[in-house]
């Protein structure tokens, strides 16, 4: 499925609407073209140095790559459900989605909860924040 700036700028939108631990949001195409981006005015005061990377060619071709990183060891682990990196003010996360064939990536609080919402290790993945993104873009997606 391709999604067009129209589509990915509503992801993005919804994304950022729906949770406030949630400070930028982007919609990458697998070929490293951002679509969308948007970040909320605290993300760019916070970071200020964040506004030459949003705009940087590279930085969609940088995710990418990094996915591709992660997929070597996919025949041990499996596929890649989220790429996260967690810095001293901030966590990145990146989440494939190959259905819509798209990557979201996403800043976060460095609070923010991104393993499991309900806090419970009954290996249930209905509830975990990147299937809530991923239930956010098929509604956002839905005809």
């Amino acid at each position: 499925m391709t999604i067009n700036s129209s589509a990915a700028e509503k992801i993005v939108e919804d994304i950022l609407s729906s949770n406030v631990e949630i400070l930028s949001a982007g919609v990458i195409d697998r070929s490293g073209n951002i679509i969308a981006d948007k970040s909320s005015e605290s993300f760019g005061k916070r970071f200020e140095g964040v506004r030459n990377l949003e705009h940087n060619r590279y930085s969609g071709t940088l995710a990418i790559a990094a996915l591709s990183i992660a997929t070597e060891v996919k025949d041990a682990f499996g596929e890649p459900q989220a790429l996260i990196t967690i810095y001293r003010d901030c966590k990145l996360m990146l989440l494939p989605m190959p259905l819509y064939d798209i990557l979201i990536g996403l800043a976060l609080e460095l609070s923010a909860n991104v393993e499991n919402n309900n806090n419970n290790n009954n290996n249930n993945n209905n509830n975990t924040f990147a299937n809530e993104i991923e239930r956010l873009v098929a509604r956002t997606l839905k005809p």
